[in-house]
């Protein structure tokens, strides 16, 4: 009997021809499937250095300044500038008490914590106990480095202590001409790379004490 071409379309698609259609739709879905993986892979990482950087950017303008408002008294044992190269302890005037712009004195204090956190510390009440008390608050997370390096109008130097004056004259108080702040972070997933940012800072009141 002949088989007409109606009677071989009414059969469907033999078990190869499936096969085959499958193989090719697993092909294009994989294919799309990675495209769509690297796209939204790379935008995460963007989108995580960016957040990471906005953190850090934020800081340093707070430190700065914060830092920008440093003073020292030859003939006051409350107002020091004392850090190293890790932790920063100094007496600010940045310290805003009303709405119409009033400041008063404040200690501020920076430094690293053991669980990667940047860690700012300020007490309103100065009193001789300086570099301890206050309160402390995290201004950013997930920092892995924190350095500051001092400027003395010739070499940057890695410590600084108002009350012994600079190395080329130890017998006057003195603040540093500018302070050169480093933070590096990671994101919590450690998708990117870690992220260098510094700043230097110049302190207007170097050359001035109360």
């Amino acid at each position: 009997m002949r088989t007409t071409r109606y009677e071989i379309r009414r059969r469907g698609f033999t078990l190869v021809e499936v096969i085959i259609a499958t193989a090719i739709l697993a092909f294009l879905m994989g294919v799309l499937y990675h495209v769509f993986w690297r796209s939204s892979s790379a935008w995460e990482k963007g989108d995580v250095r960016t957040r990471m950087y906005q953190s850090i950017r934020i800081s340093l303008d707070v430190m700065s300044r914060e830092i920008r408002c440093a003073l020292i008294s030859s003939g006051d044992s409350h107002l020091i500038f004392k850090g190293d190269k890790d932790a920063l302890s100094y007496i600010s005037a940045s310290n805003k008490i009303s709405k119409k712009g009033e400041f008063d004195l404040c200690e501020i204090g920076y430094s690293l914590s053991s669980h990667c956190e940047l860690l700012r510390r300020i007490k309103a009440c100065l009193d001789p106990s300086f570099g301890q008390g206050g309160a402390t608050a995290v201004l950013a997370d997930n920092v892995l480095g924190l350095s500051f390096l001092y400027y003395d109008g010739n070499t940057w130097q890695e410590r600084w202590d108002s009350t012994r004056g600079t190395p080329h004259n130890t017998t006057d108080d003195a603040l540093p001409q500018a302070v050169k702040i480093t933070i590096v972070a990671q994101d919590e997933q450690c998708l990117e790379a870690p992220l260098s940012l510094s700043t230097i800072v110049t302190l207007p009141l170097s050359s001035y004490k109360l």
